[in-house]
């Protein structure tokens, strides 16, 4: 009896191991069936689950990368062959509201990263009734943050909603951060004592460069880069150019993308191509005005744009300096084909899948990866 129990045990085992291993090939198998979309064919591959909003990824020289959620404050290291995560420690206080949209935004990493271990993270900071973003600087050593350094606070703190912004660039030695207006505040976007619904610059230790647009401007807040923005969701450099290219949310419509320049008014709340939610005309409900700028691209309806890549074009060619942006409010994996500073066409992908698209990034391989709320990771990779 006992050698019969223990055989029986032996079966029971083997059977949990072969369905672990079952269950681990349908998380990180690509699937068989090919995507053939306008200009590449590949496969979709699930990476990792078991996220609320991931915000953004950032790949390490060691071929991991941190996943930042924003809902839950959590910050971890994903290996990305298996799939497996673990919380990096050593986070600062992080305002986690989701009511307001609150909590971590973007991480990155410094180009001497391996040198230096320096990580910048973005995350809001304060109450529900005064908040702001705050940019950090941090040391990453195996698994914990250390060597805390703020950077930069935004002020005034301010009763916001959902609009903070909190996409983050580095480019030649500056950082470059995205801000929204509150939803309550819209004219603090063309009010350069505020930073609120700006592209604010400062050089990666924190200090103001002596050649921003405004640092000699009475009364203007010196981080400051460009203004008249609204909720900026998107931010990436353009691979070839550097030129810094930035998507925002327009209001009901009015969806925008544009190259932000230094000193530039794109225009938020003057003009805008949206209109009230419900119903009715934005002030005076008109779309240009001498000295403000045109978007370069607009959606009507809102497709609600989030993270933001500039393709290069390793992996996947056809979709060489394409501009990939993810969708909130249609749901969709957007594709715009550039040719210099012009938008010649537009495909969307993905609409069937329901997914709400938060970010995008471009692997060390060239596939491209997106995290969608709810919450995984995904990647597209050459359908061989």
């Amino acid at each position: 009896m006992r050698k019969l129990n223990s055989s029986f045990s032996m079966i029971a085992v083997l059977f949990v191991l072969i369905f672990i291993q079952i269950g681990q090939q349908e998380v990180f198998a690509a699937s068989d069936k090919k995507i053939k979309s306008e200009a590449a064919v590949f496969n979709i591959e699930t990476v990792a689950k078991g996220f609320e909003v991931p915000w953004s990824m950032e790949f390490l020289p060691d071929g991991s990368a941190l996943v930042s959620d924003r809902k839950t404050g959590h910050l971890q290291r994903l290996n990305i062959e298996t799939g497996e995560l673990i919380k990096i420690s050593g986070l600062p206080k992080i305002l986690l509201k989701s009511k307001i949209g609150a909590g971590l935004f973007d991480v990155r990493i410094h180009p001497d990263f391996a040198d230096n271990g320096w990580v910048y993270i973005v995350y809001a900071t304060g109450s529900a009734e005064a908040s702001g973003l705050v940019v950090e600087r941090m040391t990453l050593k195996d698994n914990g943050l250390t060597q805390s350094q703020r950077l930069l606070e935004t002020k005034p703190r301010v009763k916001g909603k959902y609009h903070f912004g909190g996409r983050l660039v580095y480019l030649n030695g500056y950082l470059f951060l995205t801000t929204g207006d509150g939803y309550f505040h819209p004219h603090l976007a063309q009010d350069l004592t505020a930073h609120q619904g700006k592209v604010l610059r400062i050089h990666d230790n924190g200090d103001i460069p002596i050649d921003n647009p405004f640092i000699e401007v009475e009364g203007a807040l010196p981080e400051i880069w460009s203004f008249g923005i609204r909720s900026p969701q998107g931010l990436a450099v353009h691979p070839e150019t550097e030129q810094v290219w930035a998507n925002e949310h327009g209001p009901q419509g009015g969806d925008e993308v544009n190259i932000i320049s230094a000193g530039q008014n794109y225009g938020w709340p003057v003009i805008t191509y949206g209109e009230e939610y419900g119903g009715g005309a934005i002030g005076e409900g008109i779309t240009r005005k001498e000295g403000l700028e045109q978007p370069l691209y607009y959606w009507l309806p809102s497709i609600g744009p989030s993270g933001m890549e500039i393709y290069s074009g390793r992996a996947f060619p056809g979709w060489k300096n394409s501009m990939f942006t993810g969708s909130l409010a249609l749901k969709h994996l957007n594709r715009l084909v550039l040719d210099g500073e012009r938008v010649l066409h537009e495909e969307r992908l993905f609409e069937d899948k329901g997914w709400r698209v938060r970010f995008i990034e471009e692997g060390p391989e060239g596939f491209l990866y997106f995290g969608v709320d709810g919450g995984k990771i995904l990647r597209l990779v050459p359908a061989k």
